[in-house]
């Protein structure tokens, strides 16, 4: 594990369910920088870089020893995947807009690792064909972050790729430019699923009807009208009850002050309890909030759940915080459940 500086921060070894821990002593709230190498035998690496804030997280109470306690913030953070090595490992996708449409021409680079920064030295290049695949063969086994830039008023485009020859190629999503306040976010996933993206979010002061009054939009309420000018704050565009989706929700006015949050729930398996269905479906939320460039989301394979928040956003300053929290036995009618 490395500091934003560069200097090693120690090693962690991975426990018999695949998680690790590492505390960062004497770490800001925000914008604390943490690279990652994941090594295992038989495996290709597997590189991560995380924006780490601690705020809005959970907090334990520890035991430091007789009558001593602490308070420890703990941060889930995104899964690191690792595959097989090979001798000639290829990252293989497919680019679409948010009608499914494939975009052919594109022009894109692959960089090493989860959530690369934008800028980061490009492992390989290519141009989608006219059904919008890519395939090329690239350094090293592992995870890869995919990075389009394309014009025509496009936004930057980002999503994962792993190079397991034996997995559907990851689909990604373009989407429009969006202006300042508007949220534009695409969920997609693999496999015959109902997954449910739910927008929740704080309503103007002008608008609610008490101050904590959160909107909910998801398949069941797919539209939120303002209360002030009649006009749709927030609505889902496009929904999916069988395939891979996708699903994709909007912004379209600014919402009130507070915790705006993405989530994911397992329609199809709600009453399973912990089901392995939603980590296995490979669900990739990606978003775009006022900025040009994607941000996204890859549910951890791992995960025994039925409904996945992956982000949160504090709308009074922008903070994005990638929660990661997975939950069973949720009431999807229930926005603070959300």
């Amino acid at each position: 594990m490395l500091g934003a500086d560069g200097t090693s921060l120690g090693e962690a070894t991975t426990d018999a369910a695949g998680t690790w821990a590492w505390p960062l002593l004497g770490a800001e709230p925000e914008d604390n920088t943490l690279a990652i190498r994941v090594s295992a035998d038989g495996y290709g690496h597997g590189d991560a870089s995380y924006a780490v804030s601690l705020l809005s997280a959970e907090v334990a109470t520890l035991a430091a020893g007789p009558g001593q306690t602490w308070d420890a913030v703990h941060r889930p953070l995104a899964c690191v995947r690792l595959d097989g090595a090979a001798d000639t490992p290829r990252a293989a996708g497919r680019i679409v807009d948010a009608d499914g449409v494939p975009v052919g021409g594109v022009a894109g680079v692959l960089q090493r690792g989860w959530d690369a920064a934008v800028g980061a030295a490009a492992e390989a290049s290519f141009v989608t064909d006219t059904d919008g695949r890519f395939d090329v063969e690239v350094g090293d086994s592992g995870l890869y972050t995919v990075y389009v830039a394309p014009s025509g008023g496009w936004a930057g485009a980002r999503f994962p790729v792993l190079t397991a020859v034996d997995n559907e190629a990851v689909v990604g999503t373009l989407a429009p430019l969006q202006e300042p306040g508007r949220l534009y976010a695409v969920l997609r996933w693999v496999g015959n699923l109902d997954l449910d993206l739910h927008l929740t979010a704080p309503e103007r002061d002008a608008d609610a009807i008490v101050p904590s009054q959160r909107l909910h939009v998801w398949a069941d309420e797919p539209t939120h009208i303002s209360r002030t000018d009649d006009e749709a704050t927030a609505e889902l565009l496009r929904t999916s009850t069988t395939g891979s989706g996708p699903e994709v929700v909007v912004i379209n006015t600014p919402v009130g002050a507070g915790e705006l949050r993405l989530s994911v729930h397992d329609r199809t398996n709600a009453d399973e309890g912990d089901s392995p269905t939603l980590g296995a479906s490979r669900a990739l939320v990606q978003w775009w909030y006022g900025e040009d460039v994607a941000r996204y989301a890859w549910v951890d394979p791992l995960a025994r759940a039925t409904t996945w928040r992956p982000v949160e956003v504090d709308t009074r300053g922008g903070t994005v915080f990638a929660v990661e929290g997975y939950r069973s036995g949720v009431d999807p009618t229930d926005p603070d459940s959300f």
